[in-house]
Order: structure tokens, then sequence, then C-alpha cells
């Protein structure tokens, strides 16, 4: 450690943690350097290994909850987030916080609907899994503790991304009050110096608030008030010549570790944030914010999840570490008293009293009598049950009594090997105590969860029956289907056939048709010009009879007139004759066009004629037409393959259809039997984490191997 040189020169000359008294326990704990440092090094790292494992646990745990929560309903979870706090002592209260910051669902109701306190770790949180605090949160304290006799609003959240078919769509929070974390590294029995020693966090990079000043305490200390001081606490005041250091509700962001003379970071501290770690034993210690005389280890560390980088100190006094004398120290010492009191007493008593050599003798005699049963009662004895009292609990805990809450009285404990062998056998025993509590616990989970897994088993294997028979009768079905399909295929290619045929029939008498028809249009164009003759016949006609019709009126003038004079005869005989001139040249006239009338029928009829054979003729080329297009024999055999087609195929969706029922039958099996394997699948997980806490529980112990 680099110290100034007044932080080299800073101790009093007199006193307990005087120059001294400190240089001469250090000069007579020389040869335990190595051991000191061996033991600072040991509670730091395995504090830090503590931390970060419990770290570990709980995103394992909310990573767990949170693949349990994605197959239950928005209306159980505040039941199961209740059900899932049961099994984790840490979390006071674990609640889901959707896209806008609002709590949806918690296992403490009275924070339903109410905002997240920071949008900007929530932020964070909606990422990846992050780790805010420690931060005052007075929600804190309404929830109340968890799994610390301590409590205030100071917290730890835990922000896990809550995934729904692998979209983030919140976030699964717990919360920890950070006294937690505290006792994590403050488990009484597990101070080997335990008037002094001391292991609290503190702030060595803050990323996320930058307004965490390096050197800033992030933990609870272990003088924080009476419960764990043999003197001074915070809660009352730590007197200084500097002042009082003293706390108004908890350690964490009241205190900064200072030296309270220079008001700056006390070395420890400060050479810990400078490299990363610091390791000093040496005298004359450094300073700490008490301003005694101090020793340790100091480490820097991250936390999973957390963007800060913390520090830890593991520290004692100066004075206690090197309180500690050697057992061949103290006994030389005592039996260097014996040995005067065993040679001088008798000597000087002889030398008063003139005894003889007998006399001499039988003093000495009595004199290291007396010797011996005084090192036997004050140094042997003391000594002896000292050691029977750790072989007891030792003997307890090997034979399998399994009571790891017995401690060995630590006021009893000397400053020599055998205080040493009690203060570590006691923090043996606590870090035993936490192992097998880790292992119960564990224990417990995989307990738990392999029981509901045998219960999933069970409805997998239902589902999977169910599933079978489905896939029978699908089976079953599909034998049957493909009979009906190849029945299907047959039918399927004689209507091809009988298709194939019909097509080149149908070309066949297409060109027929075609031909027939160009013959029936040619008819038809002549039967349209022999009508059109007869019409131009029919308009002569009506010129004769208009000629007809004349002659006729002129006839029947005529006859008047030939009757008129035929009255008048008697007198005029000439007139009779004109008339009846007349009357002749008009049936001559009529005859010639009556004969005309009657050579234009007969050119007519025979028009007439010619039209009806060709219509005829017309009539017999449509009717082969007919003939060649009538295809109802085939189209008779076509509607029969048809027929036949339809029947299989309605045959075949009959078969679909109970096909379809059975398919939604075994689709419903399958989902059951699918969501029951990701919720086996999920418990598997669980199982599998819990046998990790459990293999990094038990990895930390190494045993013999079996041959």
């Amino acid at each position: 450690m680099q110290l100034t040189q007044q932080e080299k020169h800073w101790l009093p000359i007199f006193g307990n943690s005087g120059k001294l008294a400190m240089r001469k326990a250090c000069w007579l704990n020389r040869k335990r350097r190595s051991q000191l440092q061996q033991t600072f090094e040991s509670i730091s790292s395995t504090r830090v290994k503590l931390l970060q494992g419990w770290a570990n646990t709980q995103w394992d745990f909310l990573q767990d909850a949170m693949f349990y929560l994605a197959t239950k309903p928005l209306e159980q979870q505040p039941e199961v987030l209740s059900q899932l706090l049961s099994r984790n002592n840490d979390f006071s209260e674990l609640f889901i916080v959707n896209l806008t910051g609002a709590v949806s669902a918690s296992s403490f109701s009275q924070h339903t609907g109410q905002t997240v306190v920071c949008s900007k770790a929530l932020e964070q949180g909606l990422k990846q899994q992050f780790l805010h605090g420690p931060y005052k949160d007075p929600r804190t304290l309404s929830v109340g503790p968890s799994s610390s006799h301590f409590h205030d609003q100071v917290t730890l959240m835990f922000y896990q991304p809550l995934e729904v078919d692998g979209e983030v769509v919140g976030c699964l929070c717990g919360r920890v009050p950070n006294d937690v974390l505290g006792d994590l590294i403050q488990r009484e029995a597990g101070h080997i110096y335990s008037e002094s020693g001391d292991n609290y966090i503190f702030m060595v990079e803050a990323k996320f608030d930058s307004s965490i000043k390096p050197g800033t305490a992030l933990s609870r200390s272990r003088f924080e008030d009476n419960t764990f001081s043999h003197g001074e606490n915070l809660k009352s005041g730590i007197h200084t010549n500097w002042g009082s250091v003293k706390i108004a509700q908890h350690t964490e962001f009241e205190i900064r570790f200072t030296d309270p003379a220079t008001q700056e970071l006390h070395p420890g501290v400060r050479e810990t944030i400078k490299n990363g770690h610091n390791l000093y034993i040496d005298y004359p210690g450094y300073s700490d914010y008490r301003h005694i005389p101090v020793i340790g280890k100091g480490i820097t560390f991250q936390l999973r999840g957390s963007l800060d980088r913390w520090g830890m100190m593991c520290e004692a006094d100066l004075e206690e570490v090197y309180r500690h004398r050697s057992l061949s120290h103290k006994l030389g010492n005592k039996y260097l008293l014996s040995s005067v009191f065993n040679i001088l007493l008798p000597l000087l008593l002889a030398h008063q009293l003139e005894l003889n050599f007998a006399q001499l003798a039988g003093l000495l005699l009595g004199c290291s009598a007396l010797s011996f049963l005084a090192f036997k009662k004050w140094v042997t004895k003391p000594l002896r049950e000292g050691i029977e009292n750790m072989s007891g609990v030792l003997q307890t805990l090997a034979e399998g009594d399994g009571d790891l809450k017995r401690r060995l009285d630590a006021s009893q404990f000397k400053a020599d090997e055998t205080g040493d062998l009690g203060r570590w056998i006691n923090s043996f025993i606590d870090n035993l105590e936490g192992v097998i509590g880790g292992i119960i616990y564990a224990s417990n989970e995989v307990q738990q969860v392999s029981s509901s897994m045998l219960r999933r088993c069970g409805v997998v294997d239902n589902c999977t029956q169910q599933t079978s028979y489905s896939i029978d009768s699908l089976l079953n079905l599909a034998k049957h289907q493909q009979a009906e399909i190849v029945k299907a295929s047959q039918s399927a290619e004689h209507l091809q056939q009988v298709m194939t045929t019909m097509v080149e029939d149908a070309q066949t008498e297409y060109q027929h048709a075609v031909k027939n028809t160009q013959e029936i249009k040619q008819i038809v164009e002549a039967s349209a010009k022999s009508v059109n003759q007869v019409n131009d016949e029919m308009k002569q006609i009506e010129a004769i009879v208009k000629l007809i019709t004349e002659i006729t009126d002129q006839t029947n003038l005529l006859a008047l007139n030939a009757a008129i004079e035929a009255a008048r005869a008697g007198d005029h005989g000439r007139g009779f004759s004109v008339v009846a001139d007349e009357v002749r040249n008009l049936a001559t006239k009529t005859s010639d066009a009556a004969k005309h009338i009657g050579d234009t029928m007969g050119k007519l009829r025979e028009q007439t004629e010619t039209a009806v054979n060709y219509m005829e003729q017309g009539v017999k080329n449509v009717d082969q037409s007919s003939a060649l297009l009538d295809t109802g024999n085939r189209s008779e055999a076509l509607q029969q393959a048809v027929e036949n087609m339809f029947t299989t195929i309605n045959q075949i969706a009959g078969n679909s259809e109970q096909h379809s029922e059975t398919a939604e039958q075994a689709q419903v099996t399958t989902s059951s039997l699918e969501l029951s394997s990701q919720q086996l699948t999920r418990r598997t997980t669980l199982v599998k984490n819990s046998i990790l806490r459990l293999h990094q529980l038990v990895e930390r112990f190494e045993v013999s191997k079996a041959a």
C-alpha cells in the first residue's frame, strides 16, 4: 500500500493501539504474517463469491419464474406471483410492469396499478437483466422485510425482461431489501475478529447514478447499532477528535469512508479503488472512518446485471489482530514463572530460616507440588476444557446430529491458537450452515418441482395415450381412404379414356358437321334465290290480277250496257252487236290473261318444287348432322363414369370428414401434449437450475475420491 509519510507515522506513542504496544505486538506475531494474509484473502474471496453466487441465484429464480408466468393467463398472475414469492425468502415483493411502467400484477396487491419509481431503470430492464441499486424506495418500507431482521427503505431491484412468444411485453421485477445483502457478509459467527471485524461494500464506479461518489457506503455496517457493537455505534455516534461519525437512518449513502482527520478517503478504500484490490496487514495499519488503526483486504467486483462496480473491505482493528499470543509464548512464560517460584522461594526461605538439606529438599518438593497444581488448574485445565468443548461440538457434528445452530462461546476464546481454532470452527460451522441451508432450499425446490413434474408426466402420459389412439384411428382411416383413392384413380382413368374417345369422335363429327353446314348454307342460299324468283313471279301475278280486275270491271260495264241495249233492241239492233264485239274482245283478253296466269303458276310451281327439294335436302343433311352429333350412348357412358367418380369422391369426402374429426381430436391432445411438454421442459429447467445451485454449493468442498 502506498502510504504518505503522515500515514506511516500517525499513531500515538502510548495506549493500547499506540506505537509502543503495536510495535511489540507486531514483532511477537511476525511469524504469523503469511497466515494473516491468507486469512484476509480467504475472507474477502469467500464474501465476494457469496455475493455473486447469491445474485446469480436470484437471476436464475426470476428467469425460471418468467418462463412459468408466460404459460399463465393474466387473471392468475397475482396468485402465481404470491406462490413464487413463497419459494424465495429474500424477495419481499414480485411484480410485473408493462411497457408503460404500470404495475399490472403484484404479490403486494396495494401496488397494482401504480407506476415504477425510476423509468430509466425500467428502460434498462426492458433490454436485458438489470440490477438497480442500492437506492432509496419508500415502498420497500410499506411492503415489509423479507429474510433480514433489519429493515429500511434501501432497496435492490431486479428487472427481468418478460417475454411471451419471443416478444418482450414487460418486466418481472423482484424487490429485495438491501439489508439482505448486508446479512450475507455480516454473519456474526463468520467473523474471525468478533470485536472489530467489519465487512462493508462501497461504491467504486457509479455508471447508472453518477451522483453516488466513490467510497460511499452501499451496505449496512456491523456497527450501525448496538446489536453487534462492543462499544460506540453509528446510531449513537462514534466520537473522534475531529467530531462524531453518526447516521440518522441507515449506513447506506449516509457514510462515506473518509479519515476524519483529513476528510479524504481512508487509505484502504482509496488504494482499493485505485488498484482494484489492496491487502495490508502490517504496522502501523491505516486510519478508517473512526480514526482507528485497521488492517485488511480490499477487493472490487461486479454483480450480474449491475452497471456499477463495487468494492468491499474486510477489515479488523490492528490491536485485536495482533493481540494474539502463541501458546508456546504463553506457556513458556507461565512455565518460567512457576520455575522461578519453585527455585527462588525455597532458596529464599532456606536462607532466612537456615534450613538443612533435607528440609530444603522437602520445601522444594512442596513448592513443586503447589506449582504443579496451580499450573494444572489455571493453565492446563482451561486449555483442556476449551479443547474438550470444541471436540464436543465437532463430535456432535461428526456423529450426524446435524445441529448447525450450535456455536462455541466466542467470549471464552483466548488470544492464542485455541481461540483461533474456536473462531475458525465457528466460521466453518457458519459457512457449513449457509451451504447446507442452500442445499436444503435447493433440495426442497427439486422436491417441489419433481412432484410437479410427476403430476405433469401423468398428464403427458394421458395425452400420449389419447394421441396414440387418435393416430391409430388416423392410420386406419388413411388405409381405408387410400383404397378409396385408388378406386377414384381408376374411375378417373376410365373417365379420362371415355372423354378422350369422345373428344376424338367429337372432333370428327365436328368436321362432318362443318361440311354439312356448308352444304346447308348453299341449299339455303339456293332456296333463298328460288324464293326471290317466286317473289318476282308473284309480282307479275299481281299485275295480271290487276288486269283481270280491270277486264272484269269492263265486262261488268259492258254487261250493263248490253242489258241496256237489249232493252232497246227493238229500236236499235246495231248497238247490241257493238257491245257483243267488245265483250268478245274482253273475253279474249281474259283468256289470254288466264293462260298467262296458268303459265306463271306453272313456273311458280316448278320454282316451289325446286325450293321444296332444296329444303328437303337441307333437312336430310340436318338429320345426318344430328345423327352424327347424337352422342347419347357416349354421353350415357360419360355420365355413368362421372357418377362413379362422384360416388367415390363422396365416399372420400365422408372419410375425410371422419379423418378431420379424428385429426381435430389428435390436434387437441397434441396441443395438450405440447403444452404439457413445454411445462415439463420448464420444470426440467427449474430442476436443472436447482441442481446447478446444488453443484455450486457442493463444489466448494473437496473430498477424497474412491479408488
